[in-house]
């Protein structure tokens, strides 16, 4: 006992550096990626039950395929002692939405506008990071208070302020999109970009295939 106090007291305290699942939002069947970094030994549990998760080294990846919306949790441990630390991290599986916004913050502009466009345009990506290739797109609404020209591959829709596009509806989410805010008449880039607070908000109603 007192060599396992000893032990126990040199050891550093459990400390997780990090635990990330991606990505968040994916269908039931898919695969999602576990990545964590710890300085011990963990132990990894999923609700519902997730195969081959269990004891992990410190550091470590691994692929999963998930049955709906999933719970991980992450422990790690001190070998000699009671001291631990422990994280969760989830997976979330459609129907669900998800709200998108475009930001123009600290000088770092993410619009571009000119007398010629006649509106404020910008693009964004969504990839791995944030949903897995097989979540569809079902309705899209404009949360901002005027106009929005909504694009994606070779469909474009004009959706009025707080009204819902169907046009994109069985579309993988996953890929580029475009905004546009068409300017009112005389009205300047400045103004248009005051008008919408330096932020475009789209939210997105996503699915799975049935």
């Amino acid at each position: 006992m007192a060599l396992t106090a000893v032990l126990g007291g040199c050891l550093p305290k459990p400390h997780i550096h990090h635990f990330t699942v991606t990505p968040p939002v994916a269908c039931p069947g898919d695969e999602v990626t576990l990545r964590w970094e710890t300085n011990g030994p963990v132990r990894i549990e999923a609700s519902p039950e997730v195969p081959a998760l269990g004891r992990k080294g410190s550091t470590g990846t691994q692929t999963v395929t998930i049955s709906g919306p999933t719970r991980f949790h992450l422990e790690t441990y001190r070998v000699f002692g009671l001291k631990k630390e422990l994280t969760e991290g989830e997976v979330l599986s459609p129907p669900k939405d998800l709200e998108y916004g475009v930001v123009d913050a600290e000088g770092q502009s993410h619009f571009t506008c000119s007398a010629q466009l006649g509106a404020l345009e910008s693009s964004f990506q969504l990839d791995d990071s944030r949903l897995s290739p097989n979540v569809r797109i079902g309705q899209v609404t404009n949360m901002n208070a005027r106009p929005l020209v909504i694009g994606k591959g070779e469909r474009s829709e004009t959706v009025a302020e707080g009204a819902k596009a169907s046009g994109f509806e069985g579309q993988p989410a996953q890929g580029p999109w475009k905004l546009r805010v068409p300017l009112d008449a005389g009205e300047s880039c400045e103004d248009a970009l005051e008008s919408v607070d330096g932020r475009l908000i789209i939210k997105f109603q996503l699915s799975c295939p049935r």
